[in-house]
Formats: C-alpha cells, structure tokens, sequence
C-alpha cells in the first residue's frame, strides 16, 4: 500500500503528520544534530557512531515515550478523544495514527541520525542498532498503552499518568532494563550460546528476536486497548495468547541439552509464569458490579467469553497446571499446594474488594498485599518461628497438615468474594 493512500485511509495519522511536520519543525531538527555532531567533531570525538547511539536512545525513549502518552492523554483532556471515538475509524487505523503519527517528530530526527552514520567515524554493529530502533517502538507502545490503561481507573487524571507511561516505557524500551537484554546480560555468563528447548542458539540473535516478538505483543496490547475504548468487547483471547507464549517460552529454559525436567516441575514453572501475569493483569484492569452483571446477563456462552476480564482465563489456567504439578507428586508439592491456595484467596479477595469498594481500590489492593505478604508473615515468625508461619503462609519442608491454613484462607476468601456479589448484584 502506498503513502498517500495510507493517508487517506487513516485521518488519524494524517492529521497527525499535519500538526507534527510543521515546516519550522523540518528544518529545525536536522540542524540541531548537525549543529552537535560538529562540536563532538570538532573537540576530538573518535567514536560518533556511539553518540549518535544516545541520540537515538534521547529520540525514541526519552522523547518519544513522552509522545506517545501524550498523543492519548492530550486528546483526553482537550475532550476530543470522546468524538474520536464516535468516529468511523477502525481500532487498527487509530492505533496506528496514535502511536506512529504522535511519534512521527522522533522517528523523523532518528531518520536523519540513521543517514548520518556511514559517514561518521566510528563502530556500532547492526545487531545493536536495530535494538535500538526496535526498543524505542516498544517503549513508545508501552507508554500509551499505560496511559489507556490509567485512563479506565481514572479518566480526570493526566499529568501523573503521563509521567508513570513515560517511566513505563523507557523501563521497557532500554535494551539495559528490558527483560530480553536482562535476559541475554544474564546468560552471557553461561558463555556465547544459549539452551532453549534443548536447542542451542547464540546469545545475540535469540535476544534480537525475542525484542521483536515482544514489539509484536506491545502492539498488539495496543491494539487490543483501542477496541476496548472504542466500545468493543474486551475479548481476553490476547493476553490469554500472550499468557501461553509467556509460559512457553519461560519452560523452554528447563530443557538444557538432553535434560528433560519431571512433569511437576515443567508445569509449576508455567504455573507461576501464568500466576505473574494474572495478578498484573488483575490489578490494571478496572472490574465493576456493572461489568459482572453484563457478563452474567450474557445470553450466549461466545458472548460471555467476550465479557470475560482478560486475568480470569489466565488466572484458571495457571490454577490447572498448579493443580497438575501438586498431583504429579513433585518433591515439594505440599509448598506448590499452598501457594496455588494463597493464588486462588489473593484472586477471591480482589474480586470482593472490587464489588465492595468504589474508589480508591487499587491503592486499598496494594495495602493488603502489604499486610498479607509482608507484615503478617513477620509478625507469625516473631510470635512463633516457622512453625506458626507456615500455618498461614507457605514454607519449605513444613509438614503437609500446615496446608490447612492456606485452604481456609482460599475457602474463606471465596466466601467473602460470594457474599460480596449478593450484596452488590440487587435485584
């Protein structure tokens, strides 16, 4: 498809263009970076191809991140997002015309930056430069998917959630902070290489590729975002994908050579990868009475899936293969049954917080994971060591009957989440 006629089908990004390429703007930034790279020159720098490497990191992440919040937060606060979302525009299309053309200006500097570099002294291989290109689009998205998601707990609220996206974004952009560069700094002490799946792979390559596919679920959450602010159902059938490949690709490490790990550890592992992202989940996405009453009103079981709140699928399937690991009869398998016991309370009880509480909820959820994981198991050891500890919270080599402990406090919580609904639903 062509450039104009990618233009008309997206007014979003046209407009976009339109606001950001202003002819001041197009002449401006390609000499402020000619203007810095001759004072680098000019002082004896013997390697600009590396600073042109932090201008691109100050464009892309610094910069762009910041754009990218802001091409959501300001449409918010001017009160044109409301008719952006009466328009015709398709989810994809004002995706797209959000993260790229709110960017538009950075991706413009970076260009000039990328035709400058054969022509500056200097070594910056292009395995490097394309993490940088490829964590700066993935910080961006990041950024404004934060900013949509602070936007459904409180839509008065901007200039903190433009900060907290920004922050977000760069933590998610930076090869230095990203989770596959962790990964890859990580394993580099293993040597050159690195096991997947019994596969063999070398450390530069499989970090690259595992940057690209997480840009593709970035924006996919993106995508997904959209929708939902434009009315769409929410659909958990993305972060369940996500969720899989997550638990897949966090298993593959077991697999070293010809080393096949036991069934309860395959599956605790995916487990607790699963468990993760349901709490993330859990604790960003707003949940209401309203919401659990249109699901269960639903008149169809594919219309109920829709409904469905993106961390329940993953939350069910996380219980299932914690409910696999403890009855494979794993080594530890009284401390996996206590654990999946506390998953399934923590689940019950943010379900009856969100029924009983209206605002402030999130900040009420984070004060009782204080209380519940860090205050009480050290209370419990002042009181009684870990004997009494392991009563209430899981431990290892305590004995199978302190399993009690943990499965009141899911049967309780279940409890508490039921006699929550009743009381919220009415009539």
């Amino acid at each position: 498809m062509s450039a104009p006629s990618l233009l008309r089908m997206n007014p979003e990004l046209q407009r976009c263009l339109w606001l950001e390429l202003t002819p001041t703007r197009l002449v401006l930034m390609p000499v402020l970076l000619g203007l810095v790279l001759a004072g680098l020159h000019l002082i004896g720098t013997p390697n600009l191809k590396e600073w042109l490497g932090y201008a691109l990191y100050f464009l892309l992440l610094l910069w762009g991140t910041r754009l990218a919040a802001e091409s959501f937060t300001d449409e918010v606060a001017q009160g044109t997002w409301d008719i952006q979302r009466l328009s015709a525009t398709n989810p994809l299309g004002l995706a797209l015309g959000k993260l790229v053309g709110g960017t538009i200006y950075v991706w413009y500097g970076a260009a000039w930056c990328l035709l400058a570099l054969p022509f500056v002294p200097g070594d910056m291989g292009g395995e490097e430069l394309a993490g940088i290109l490829i964590g700066g689009l993935s910080g961006q998205a990041a950024s404004l998917m934060v900013a949509m998601l602070l936007h459904g707990f409180d839509a008065n609220r901007r200039r903190g959630s433009t900060a907290l996206a920004q922050v977000v974004g760069i933590v998610a952009g930076i090869p230095s902070l990203g989770m596959a560069a962790a990964l890859s700094s990580l394993v580099r002490e293993w040597g050159t290489e690195i096991h997947w799946f019994g596969a063999q792979f070398d450390i530069g390559p499989f970090t690259l590729t595992q940057q690209v596919l997480t840009l593709g679920w970035w924006l996919l959450g993106v995508a997904w975002l959209v929708r939902r602010q434009l009315g769409h159902a929410p659909s958990p059938w993305p972060f369940l994908a996500f969720a899989v490949y997550q638990m897949a690709f966090s298993t593959g490490f077991l697999f070293a050579g010809d080393l096949v790990p036991p069934l309860p550890v395959v599956s605790g592992v995916a487990a607790l990868a699963g468990a993760a992202l349901a709490y993330v989940s859990l604790f960003t996405t707003p949940w209401h009475v309203a919401d659990a009453k249109r699901l269960m009103l639903a008149g169809d079981w594919a219309k109920r899936w829709s409904l469905l709140p993106s961390w329940l699928p993953v939350a069910v399937l996380a219980v299932i293969l914690g409910a696999i690991s403890v009855l494979s009869g794993g080594r530890e398998w009284s401390l996996a049954a206590a654990a999946l016991a506390l998953f399934v309370r923590d689940i019950a009880l943010v379900a009856a917080v969100r029924l009983l509480s209206r605002r402030r909820t999130t900040l009420l959820l984070l004060v009782l994971a204080v209380l519940l994981y860090g205050l009480l198991p050290e209370v419990l050891d002042a009181i009684g060591g870990i004997g009494l500890r392991a009563w209430i919270f899981p431990t290892l080599d305590a004995p199978a009957v302190t399993l009690v402990g943990p499965l009141a406090q899911a049967l309780a919580s279940l409890a508490l989440a039921g006699w929550a609904w009743n009381r919220r639903k009415g009539p």
